[in-house]
């Protein structure tokens, strides 16, 4: 399982006033990665603030040996941006 955070850190980052944006939860399906171990199927949600999913979808074998895991959140920005009319 991948989370990314996306805070505000009002005061820097050693703040303890940060103000959580965003997050996206992502996780793998197991199977596809058992079958064939440089490949992964990955179901994702993207949360507004307090845990509210405002978003949610899948990422279909995806090589996952070959790319860092960003390629994996871009991907995902990419869809969501997508079924939300060119917008996040």
């Amino acid at each position: 399982m991948i989370r990314c955070r996306l805070e505000l850190l009002p005061g820097g980052l050693d703040s303890s006033d940060n103000e959580l944006l965003g997050e996206i939860i992502i996780s793998n399906d197991i199977v596809t990665s058992i079958k064939n171990p440089r490949r992964g199927t990955y179901f994702w949600e993207i949360f507004k603030k307090r845990r509210n999913v405002w978003m949610a979808g899948g990422l279909d074998n995806f090589p996952r040996l070959s790319y860092h895991p960003w390629n994996i959140v871009r991907e995902i920005l990419n869809d969501a941006a997508e079924r939300n009319g060119g917008r996040l």
